[in-house]
């Protein structure tokens, strides 16, 4: 899902061999996942909106997985357990720190390393009532 209308076609000319990869020029924070497929979630977020990304991806998507590139603190705060954050979606996925990502790497360098991270959807244990009294609970 990329807003950007230009790098999504060069994305899209780049992946053109690939028939298990679909590119959508789409705002995601506007993108209403399917319920009815299977998929997976790869991507670079803005750092700006990293927080409605993932609670996006976590809460509104059916992803198994999802591979998503972040800034280095970001992914840090979302293994602390001391934030609300971190405990809401830690009922929902597994989340792991794959690798670093330096600043270098990135045109335009920007001023922060990155982090690969994984976000591996847990089977539901709870209920959904009890799911509710959970996030009421972490949230105040």
């Amino acid at each position: 899902i990329e807003i950007d209308h230009k790098l999504c076609k060069t994305t899209e000319n780049k992946l053109v061999n690939h028939d298990n990869f679909q590119v959508l020029n789409k705002d995601i924070l506007q993108f209403k996942f399917p319920k009815n497929q299977s998929y997976k979630i790869f991507g670079n977020i803005p750092y700006n909106i990293s927080t409605d990304i993932i609670r996006k991806v976590v809460f509104e998507s059916i992803a198994d997985e999802s591979y998503l590139i972040v800034e280095y603190g970001f992914a840090k705060r979302l293994l602390n357990t001391k934030r609300s954050l971190a405990l809401l979606l830690m009922a929902e996925v597994d989340i792991s720190i794959l690798s670093m990502v330096p600043r270098e790497y990135f045109h335009p360098k920007p001023k922060v390393n990155s982090s690969l991270i994984r976000l591996n959807r847990k089977k539901s244990r709870i209920s959904y009532k009890d799911k509710q009294k959970y996030n009421y609970f972490v949230m105040k």
